[in-house]
């Protein structure tokens, strides 16, 4: 119960962290400011008439230009008694700074250091920088979640993180802040991965689809609803920095109420340890352990503790074919699911009239798709879940990219459409590493998983800056590319009801004999003779790998075992 209200803490924490720097770099409405001259008391002029006067306006849409101001004598011009601005006059930069709108927005970064126009490029390449951090740091950190343990990480991760954030909010220009949010970057992936590993390592086959999901569902779901609000509410992107990063200093207390994976302790050989968490877990539980079933995990445990594969790498997972595939497919799944759910998210910004309701919205969408995912990897299995949702969600913005800009409404529900799918695509991808990937090399996996997919992190702001281009371009990129990892995702495994593989062996042989339309809810029924023949082959496969964990093990698998196995 503490591991799964920890995970809740840590989903609103990264929904808080991944996406706090938008509203952070934020672009309120501006335009050029008025000479000083024009703001005479004499002249008795006022903001509206000023901006009329000295702003000219977009022949197409008729709203004013943010980047552009009249080059005139404006003095001679409110001398001449002249009605309003001749569109015919010569424009100039905004040669007196900006001037921004905050009505219904908050200073930001942006406006503080005038992030505009020539420079607008600013707020993009720092959050680009954000996702260079988290790929650099990503493969040390998962490395190091495998070397010292998945507790320590977490701790440090969130510490760094969050003493990088609140420094970020006393910044004052751009090389300091994005110095800081790189910092930020390289710890925000780990501190959720490395919990999210540690709690599906202590769930069980049939409850990992919940565990997994339900903080997610609620917590992340609140997190990005919450978000815009809270920073309009503060009124202030320094503020917000900081109450949001401070979040993060609640993980010091973990170490006195969080254990350690009780699976890593005893893939390093650290029975003793292994033994008091389990104990203390079934004392809490009302249960007792065996001696015979305490002593087969000191056997194991100091088995472990001179065997080669506790100091897997990710390299181990490049030496083996079975191993090697799946890797590959999970790096590509997930550096496509990262770009389109990044670039969703990210374009919420350039739909609808007001960011804060546009990504409130597509924010709520995570609920009913999480909970869309939870049935469907249950009923249709984590691959064709994966597969299909990319599809769907790459013609979705396809769509969007063949109808003209100006309906706005049929865009915005295509949007959310794509949103719904993509994020149904993150829920199941992010779950699929730990189930393929074997203990002994999950962290240093999936923290190189995840570091790839930062790299399309990276690119992901600059795809969304291309609708400056037009509106149809992001979202071909993002169509395209969804259905090409969709179509890849089918080389995956189907791990629905299948326990995690510890050993890189188990990682070679486990989930073997299944085709690419392999569906195990299928395969029960034996409607005909194609399901009844993936059923006998899964339980062919099955028994192979009970044998080959027994012959690793020493010891002949108890019935639950075999059950489990076979359910």
């Amino acid at each position: 119960m503490m591991l799964f209200m920890i995970n809740c803490y840590i989903n609103m924490i990264y929904a808080f962290v991944y996406f706090g720097q938008l509203f952070m770099t934020l672009t309120p409405p501006h335009w050029c400011a008025a000479p000083n001259e024009l703001f005479d008391s004499d002249l008795n002029l006022t903001l509206e008439q000023i901006k009329e006067l000295t702003v000219p306006k977009d022949e197409t849409t008729g709203k004013f230009a943010k980047c552009k101001m009249y080059q005139v004598n404006f003095t001679q011009v409110v001398g001449g008694n002249m009605s309003g601005p001749d569109p015919t006059w010569p424009n100039t930069t905004c040669i007196n700074g900006w001037t921004y709108d905050f009505s219904l927005n908050y200073p930001t970064i942006t406006s503080q250091l005038n992030w505009v126009c020539e420079e607008d490029w600013k707020p993009s390449l720092s959050q680009s920088l954000f996702f260079v951090g988290a790929f650099m740091a990503s493969p040390v950190l998962g490395w190091a979640s495998d070397r010292w343990g998945r507790l320590p990480i977490i701790v440090a991760t969130n510490v760094m993180g969050g003493a990088a954030g609140v420094a970020s909010a006393f910044t004052n220009s751009f090389v300091a802040f994005t110095s800081l949010r790189f910092l930020v970057g390289m710890t925000f992936d780990t501190h959720y991965t490395v919990v999210y590993i540690l709690l599906l390592e202590y769930v069980s086959s049939e409850y990992r689809t919940i565990m997994a999901n339900v903080p997610i569902m609620i917590f992340l779901t609140a997190g990005l609803c919450a978000m815009p609000w809270l920073a309009l509410y503060l009124h202030d992107w320094s503020t917000f920095a900081i109450v949001i990063h401070a979040l993060q200093f609640i993980s010091l207390s973990f170490p006195w109420v969080v254990p350690e994976s009780a699976r890593w302790l005893l893939s390093k050989g650290r029975s003793k340890e292994t033994v008091d968490i389990i104990t203390r877990a079934a004392h809490m539980n009302k249960k007792s352990l065996t001696p015979e079933l305490i002593r087969e995990l000191e056997e194991f445990g100091n088995k472990q503790k001179n065997a080669k594969n506790t100091q897997a790498t990710a390299l181990d997972l490049l030496k083996t074919p079975v191993l090697r595939l799946r890797f590959h497919v999970l790096c590509v799944m997930w550096l496509v699911i990262i770009l389109a759910y990044d670039g969703h998210v990210r374009n919420s910004e350039h739909i609808g009239s007001n960011v804060f309701v546009s990504f409130t919205l597509v924010g709520f969408v995570e609920l009913p798709a999480d909970f869309l995912t939870m049935v469907l990897v249950e009923k249709v299995g984590r691959r064709h879940t994966t597969s299909i949702t990319l599809v769907l969600s790459g013609v979705a913005c396809l769509v969007i990219a063949a109808i003209p800009e100006t309906y706005t409404t049929s865009i915005m529900a295509l949007a959310v459409t794509g949103r719904f799918l993509i994020t149904m695509s993150i829920n199941v991808g992010q779950q699929y590493p730990v189930e393929v990937l074997p203990t002994v090399a999950r962290g240093t996996g999936a923290g190189l998983i995840h570091t790839l997919g930062n790299l399309t992190g990276f690119i992901s702001p600059y795809v969304v800056y291309l609708s400056k281009i037009g509106h149809y371009l992001p979202y071909t990129i993002l169509g395209l590319v969804s259905i090409l990892g969709g179509s890849i995702c089918v080389l995956l495994p189907e791990t629905l009801n299948q326990i995690l593989p510890d050993t890189l062996e188990d990682g070679e042989t486990f989930f073997t004999g299944q085709g690419y339309c392999y569906n195990p809810c299928a395969g029960s029924r034996n409607e005909d003779g194609d399901r009844e023949l993936e059923h006998h082959t899964y339980i062919d496969s099955t028994f192979q790998a009970l044998i080959s964990t027994a012959e690793n093990t020493k010891r002949i698998p108890q019935e639950e075992e075999v059950r489990e196995r076979v359910a």
